[in-house]
């Protein structure tokens, strides 16, 4: 487990405290007791396996040569038990408590006097190496409960990305299938009718030079030719138009709308180059940021720019109230943004010095940009 740089106490560190303060003291008690060569030996191994468990991360089963080492070490220094301390603290930090039942068997049937001290030095040691043992068990599940979530955000933020993708790519198809069907319509009946009108008109001409009497017959049939392509037009223009307004009529009317204070409303470039697809970010945008004014913020006047040049649309909206109770990174803003990606634009909001603004910039495609050769430039005080 790799130990956060920003805590300070961790069960590594606890773990590295705990093996520095044995080696320490199980030193001192050496030197105070006066032991001879067995003594130093043991000192000695239990230092270096302490050191290479330090370095390396050995196995449970490697505390049984620990454990050897005291028994042994126990015949020519009685008080070698307290070295046990050593791997029943390993022992218990790798939560494998099974493996000191042989040591405790063996001290139970070598020992006739049992020390209180020892035996509170051993479960002490035990007690802190499960303690251990459960703190680090308790992060790594707390991280990766942590990991879970935010791959899970991840993949939700993937997912909702690629469902606006999908959106955007559905509007364009949308579009391009009402223009097929609408080129269709005007060639199936209007263009038909108007053919068939000049054709009659052709004839009628030719008969009329004449002096056939059946050139009035054949101008009468060119006139309902006429009078029926007109009406297959209208029909026409009339399924074009949406049920539901959008664009800049609706961009005027959610401004029109908002009572809360003036909103200054300026559009600048030809508006009917925006695609649909955008109109489905910017009008969000708007609505989202007067929605801000009215619960964040107390605003006496909103200012909306609505600018298209050449290659973009920049959409900017201010106030000049100061926010309250939001960062400017709210869901709201944050959905607007990833909208705003997925098209291949983007979104900012930020305080500024005297109150808050929202830039919105998208691209537009290269097959739009002479769709109107007309520029127009508004003003609107709402």
């Amino acid at each position: 487990m790799t130990p956060n740089k920003y805590e300070v106490l961790t069960p590594l560190t606890c773990t590295f405290i705990w093996r520095s303060l044995a080696i320490l003291l199980f030193g001192l008690f050496w030197l105070l007791n006066d032991v001879g060569e067995a003594g130093i030996l043991l000192l000695l191994f239990l230092t270096t396996m302490v050191l290479v468990r330090g370095r390396v991360d050995m196995p449970a089963w490697t505390t049984l040569i620990d454990q050897a080492a005291c028994i042994i070490t126990s015949v020519f220094w009685p008080d070698a038990w307290f070295a046990l301390a050593f791997p029943f603290f390993e022992v218990m930090l790798k939560g494998k408590p099974w493996f000191i039942m042989l040591s405790i068997t063996v001290f139970f049937l070598v020992e006739s006097q049992l020390s209180l001290l020892l035996l509170t030095i051993l479960f002490a040691a035990s007690f802190t190496g499960m303690a251990i043992y459960h703190w680090s068990k308790g992060i790594d599940a707390y991280k990766q409960e942590a990991d879970r979530e935010r791959r899970q955000r991840y993949e939700l933020e993937n997912f909702k990305r690629e469902l606006l993708l999908a959106s955007v790519q559905s509007a364009k198809v949308a579009e391009m299938a009402e223009r097929n069907r609408i080129s269709k319509s005007l060639h199936d009946h209007v263009g038909h009718e108007l053919t068939g009108a000049i054709l009659a008109l052709q004839a009628f001409e030719q008969l009329w030079k004449e002096g056939d009497p059946q050139a009035n017959q054949i101008f009468l049939k060119a006139k309902e030719r006429f009078s029926e392509s007109s009406r297959h037009l209208r029909e026409t223009v009339r399924n074009m138009k949406p049920v539901t307004v959008i664009g800049l009529e609706s961009f005027i009317e959610i401004s029109e709308q908002f009572n809360t204070c003036p909103v200054d409303l300026r559009i600048y470039g030809d508006t009917s180059r925006i695609p649909a697809y955008l109109w489905g970010v910017l009008e969000p945008s708007l609505k989202e940021s007067l929605t801000n004014v009215v619960r964040h913020t107390e605003a006496t006047q909103v200012k909306v720019s609505l600018d298209v040049s050449e290659s973009i649309v920049r959409l900017s909206i201010f106030n000049d109230g100061v926010l309250q109770g939001a960062d400017g990174h709210g869901i709201g803003l944050r959905n607007l943004r990833q909208r705003a990606q997925s098209v291949g634009g983007s979104l900012a909001a930020s305080s500024v010095k005297e109150g808050f603004q929202l830039v919105c910039v998208l691209p537009l495609e290269e097959t739009d940009k002479d769709v109107s050769p007309y520029k127009s430039s508004a003003k609107f005080h709402l």
